[in-house]
């Protein structure tokens, strides 16, 4: 069986990197992205291959605590650091006076909002990007506090996998958020708008995970079956016509041909030859958009500016797993291995 959890996540970050890039852009060079790609795809995709890999990772762990710990080390420095770097991005584009901009108490909402994951409530920075199509300094952040949800709901999955059994437990899950963004319309006062928003937050996205996940219990049963669930499921998915059985065929579609992709290709892609790029290209790749729009890259050289920015991208995802995320998880490494030597040690 092959492993390309690697590839498929990588390409699935630089499809909402060019999809992005056409929505922020506005560029008609950049257009035909949108024609053949889908950003709500990819995302979609990333919340089914963590509810595999996560609960993995939980199933791996000697204790809650210690998965907590794995959780953190894996999410949080890069997050960390992208958030500095959108700062720094602000504090060159800004219209503003540097002072100015330093003293404005909104670039320090903008830090504290951000660290604790409240991306809504401070997305931009005074004086930055404010005549972009979108202003928005990093779009692509509210998918984190998202998942940090999802990974809460890991060890009551579990349970109730042992329980309930894991295709019962997942029809639950599926029927959760089914009703979350079928409710959410019948709610008096809520815009249009604010429904879509409120629809992909948690826990709109919890059938999606729950599905990697129920692919990590049942992956001996489920493995072989998943290309012609795939391909059922998709048919369906582009013949049926009503919104709401859309929605219901859909996470099963997109569960299948991610982890089919991951799991069943039959070729093994060398994405991890330079290590984990794809969660650094996540991170990163909204402000760097916004600030090549900022000097008018695009503008004067739309495909040079593309290949500068994916360039770009990719060079600080590489930086970001060599000189953040890697060091922790060997940290994390390190301190599992010592827990369990303690562990082994108190048995005697």
């Amino acid at each position: 069986m092959q492993n390309n959890f690697d590839a498929v996540r990588l390409a699935l970050a630089l499809t909402v990197v060019l999809c992005h890039l056409a929505v922020l852009s506005e560029l008609p060079a950049f257009q035909p992205f949108l024609a053949v790609l889908s950003a709500d795809f990819a995302v979609k995709g990333f919340f089914v291959i963590s509810g595999c890999l996560v609960t993995r990772s939980y199933l791996s762990s000697s204790s809650v605590l210690e998965y907590a710990q794995k959780r953190i080390r894996r999410i949080y420095p890069a997050y960390l650091g992208v958030i500095g770097l959108a700062w720094l991005i602000g504090l060159v584009a800004t219209t503003l006076p540097t002072a100015d901009f330093v003293r404005h108490p909104a670039a320090y909402r903008y830090l504290a909002a951000n660290v604790t994951f409240l991306n809504f409530l401070q997305p931009t920075l005074p004086g930055v990007f404010e005549r972009h199509p979108v202003s928005v300094l990093n779009g692509s952040l509210w998918t984190i506090k998202v998942e940090l949800c999802l990974y809460c709901c890991v060890p009551v999955l579990v349970w109730l996998f042992r329980r309930l059994g894991p295709y019962r437990t997942t029809v639950l899950a599926y029927a959760g958020a089914l009703a979350w963004s079928w409710l959410l319309p019948r709610v008096p006062g809520l815009s249009p708008k604010v429904v879509t928003e409120l629809a992909r937050q948690f826990p709109g996205m919890l059938h999606f995970f729950a599905l990697g996940a129920l692919f990590t219990a049942e992956e001996r049963r489920l493995g072989p079956r998943l290309g012609w669930v795939a391909l059922v499921t998709g048919v369906a998915f582009l013949l049926v016509r009503h919104h709401g059985l859309r929605e219901v065929v859909e996470p099963v579609f997109y569960a299948a041909a991610v982890l089919w992709l991951a799991t069943r290709l039959p070729v093994q892609l060398p994405a991890g030859k330079w290590g984990d790029l794809s969660y650094g290209t996540y991170l990163v790749h909204f402000p760097l958009i916004q600030l090549f729009i900022h000097l008018g890259v695009f503008q004067t050289a739309p495909w040079v500016g593309f290949a500068g920015v994916l360039l770009t991208v990719l060079g600080l995802a590489f930086l970001c797993w060599h000189g953040l995320e890697k060091r922790w998880l060997k940290r994390s490494a390190q301190r599992a291995i010592i827990s369990s030597d303690d562990l082994a040690v108190s048995k005697r």
